[in-house]
């Protein structure tokens, strides 16, 4: 025991001086700690001390002031408006704008030039152009921008005027030059993507003075530099002396911020190369490329014949694919040293060498098929399809491949082989990676005359996606639907009408109907004795009941030489309802044609206004067919709602009744055709002429008319909104054998698809 005394003792003098300071601590902070009192025992003796609660002031006690709470807002809050696209909100801009200053008589050759060779590679390009009051420019240019002030020493700060007014918002660099020039626009583009927006730019080759930018080589800004223009365009107007367009332009952009004009920003140089008067292309090129690299610059200038803009083009174009071919060479050297570092299991190397492998498919639905095919036609193309005779664009393509892989086996052996004939080709579509062939040609032996089959395996790869630049359009067009009905579609037609007030009048969406009456040759057509008696009343008590909303129905009543028990089976006689109700509508009418049987929906007809595109696009959609509904809804009697799915119909890609277009479009390629094979309807009377065209089976719709004789974009894509019901067709009236035959395996498929069938040709055979 005295041995654990004496250990705790030593213990306790070791750390005496820490016992003795907690012991201090303590004592103080009990010292000074405050005392609370409690005023509910002011009167008690046992309070040492007493503390004044009503005198006391602390500074930092807080203070609630409620006089004149709560107090209203002086200014209501704005409500936040989101805007339509994303990159209006976070600001996102496009890259690049293209200024072209031109004159009004070189539009049609410079200002083409300028459009074909860089239009379709930059952001936006707009030609900047004097024009007097009341004069129209001498081409259909898209991008023209007019001043009627005639001034050319201003006409760049009109320039910059309307691209603050307009397009300050939307780009982060802005190059204006004049039209007397050629611009590399791929190297612009390049040289853009490599500068940063945050620092001023002020970039081109100096002019016939030191100090600013020449606009014959073309000078590039960025936004803020335009931004800071924007206040500042009064004194550059009222300091306007010089007769030089790029003293007073520049002398502006200085004033407006003390930025110089330089070639090189941030590592990248802005190149241009200025001609000899006395250039001349074909003589004059080679010495130019030997004295400098044309491919690099910017811009070459002056050029005033519009034609070596195209050529020089070509050859710029040709010095850049010469690049990427060589570049494309030596990855692929690279990726074949490589190889081996990969993994083993996985496929290191392609075929072509860097491309995308292809589909590896995850299971044996997913299989992607293999086409055979020979020179003339192709077997079994999909499941519906024997044989197929090979024509347009895959009969080009097939021929351009085997003479690309006959060229190459002759090359390889030195001219010893020759060409025979193509044996066996196959064909296969990689949505990933593109097409692949292999061919089996057979060849010639010239030195023994025997035959010899070669094996070649040929790739056309996919390119780059590139987004197609397409007109501006809104979902504010108004849509002329066009109806047409016979006799035998009466009760369809009441139908379609009662919806269509209900979906299109009722919502005063902006619509107009037009029902096309097809009366047979003996058919009265006036009074309650008229077939159409019924669907003319309902569109007078339409007609009154909306036109505060400006909506109506109307109809136009033609004379056919005989009776037609199905339109849609003679595509001519489309074509003749087309011409004579087309031209009630002005030129800049959107034209739909419907089918009495679909659901009108508003989602279908605002693509119906996206997709089609005055002087540019027509639209057809692909829409869901129905199937019978004794086959499609066996198992579900109550439903009567048509979903899209499998057993309740399918996407008909062979009906093209739902087309849309603009009654111009149409007018220009009528004309166009008119001459050639296919009259203009102008009357009831020129039907029977144009009906004799049937049997020779021209043109199968009135889609197939516009992709043969027009140049507009003819765009067709499935469509979930257009649903089309069931309806029985009677192939009774077709005047060719061709068209007899369509109609019987269009009438096939919409019964069912081939499951439904198998079951209920398998139930009959049980039930017999």
């Amino acid at each position: 025991m005295s041995a654990v005394i004496k250990m705790l003792f030593s213990h306790c003098r070791s750390n005496l001086y820490l016992i003795v300071g907690i012991c201090m601590g303590l004592s103080l902070s009990l010292f000074f700690a405050p005392v609370e009192i409690d005023e509910c025992h002011e009167g008690s003796d046992s309070l040492p001390y007493m503390v004044d609660t009503h005198n006391f002031n602390d500074e930092y006690e807080p203070k609630i002031n409620i006089e004149g709470k709560p107090q209203h807002a002086q200014k209501t809050p704005k409500v936040f408006v989101r805007p339509r696209y994303y990159s209006t909100e976070l600001g996102i801009r496009d890259k690049l704008f293209v200024g072209v200053i031109t004159n009004r008589e070189y539009l049609h050759s410079r200002g083409v030039a300028l459009n074909k060779t860089i239009a379709h590679l930059v952001d936006k390009v707009r030609y900047f152009i004097s024009i007097p009051e009341g004069t129209k420019p001498n081409v259909s240019l898209p991008g023209i921008v007019g001043f009627t002030d005639t001034r050319s020493i201003l006409k760049p700060f009109h320039i910059m005027k309307y691209i603050t007014d307009n397009y300050l918002e939307d780009y982060d660099y802005y190059y204006l030059i004049k039209d007397a020039s050629y611009i590399n626009a791929r190297r612009l583009i390049e040289l853009v993507n490599k500068i940063s927006v945050s620092q001023d730019i002020h970039m081109g080759v100096p002019g016939d003075t030191e100090t600013y930018c020449s606009l014959d080589a073309g000078i590039l800004l960025s936004n803020s530099i335009i931004r800071e223009m924007k206040t500042n365009l009064d004194w550059c107007v009222k300091n306007t002396y010089s007769d030089s367009d790029d003293i007073n332009f520049g002398r502006c952009i200085v004033h407006s911020l003390p930025v110089l004009c330089t070639s090189t920003s941030q590592g990248q140089t802005f190149h241009s190369e200025k001609l000899d008067p006395t250039f001349h292309f074909e003589t004059s090129l080679s010495k130019l490329i030997a004295n400098s690299n044309i491919a690099d610059s910017v811009s070459i200038y002056p050029i005033y014949d519009h034609t070596v803009v195209y050529k020089m083009s070509a050859y710029i174009a040709t010095t850049e694919l010469a690049k990427v071919q060589k570049k494309i060479s030596e990855l692929r050297k690279v990726i074949l040293k490589t190889a081996h570092l990969g993994p083993k299991d996985k496929r290191n190397v392609s075929w072509p060498v860097g491309n995308q492998p292809g589909n590896k498919p995850p299971g044996r639905f997913d299989v992607l098929r293999w086409t055979y095919f020979n020179e003339t036609h192709t077997f079994l193309e999909n499941d519906m399809d024997i044989l197929r005779e090979l024509h347009g664009s895959t009969k080009m393509d097939v021929d351009q491949v085997t003479k690309t892989a006959v060229e190459r086996i002759e090359n390889k052996y030195d001219g010893e082989l020759k060409f025979k004939k193509l044996v066996n080709g196959y064909r296969k579509l990689d949505a990933s990676r593109g097409m692949d062939y292999i061919l089996d040609i057979s060849f010639t032996e010239l030195s023994t005359g025997k035959e010899s089959i070669k094996r070649v395996e040929v790739c056309k790869p996919l390119g780059k996606v590139e987004i197609l630049p397409v007109p501006y359009v809104t979902e504010n067009s108004r849509i002329n639907m066009i109806l047409m009905a016979n006799p035998q579609k009466k009760t369809e037609t009441l139908t379609f009408m009662k919806k269509y007030a209900e979906n299109c009048m009722e919502k005063k969406d902006k619509t107009f109907l037009m029902v096309v009456l097809l009366y047979d040759p003996s058919a009265l057509s006036r009074g309650k004795e008229d077939v159409f008696y019924d669907i003319k009343q309902l569109a007078l008590i339409l007609t009154e009941k909306y036109k505060k909303d400006q909506s109506k129905v109307s109809w136009l009543s033609i004379r056919l030489p005989t009776a037609f028990t199905a339109i849609e089976l003679d595509p001519m006689l489309r074509i003749a309802i087309a011409d004579l109700s087309v031209k009630k509508f002005t030129a800049e009418s959107l034209i739909l044609f419907t089918d009495p049987g679909i659901d009108l929906r508003s989602d279908y007809l605002n693509r119906v206004r996206m997709n089609t595109i005055s002087q540019w696009q027509i639209f057809s959609p692909i829409p869901f067919t129905g199937y019978h509904p004794d086959i499609a809804y066996a198992e579900d009697i109550k439903h009567v709602e048509m979903d899209i799915t499998r057993n309740h119909g399918r996407y008909d890609d062979t009906n093209f009744e739902s087309i849309s277009f603009y009654a111009k479009d149409y007018t220009t390629m009528r004309k166009t055709i008119e001459p050639l094979s296919i009259p203009l309807v102008r009357t009831d009377k020129d039907i029977p002429e144009l009906l004799k065209l049937s049997s020779q089976t021209l043109i199968e719709s009135l889609f197939d008319m516009f992709v043969s004789f027009s140049d507009l974009h003819c765009f067709r894509a499935v469509e979930p909104a257009l649903k089309i019901r069931y309806k029985d067709v009677s192939c009774a009236g077709t005047r060719s054998d061709v068209a007899y035959k369509k109609c019987i395996r269009e009438r096939s498929f919409r019964l069912g698809h081939r499951g439904q069938l198998a079951k209920l040709i398998l139930e009959y055979q049980s039930s017999q």
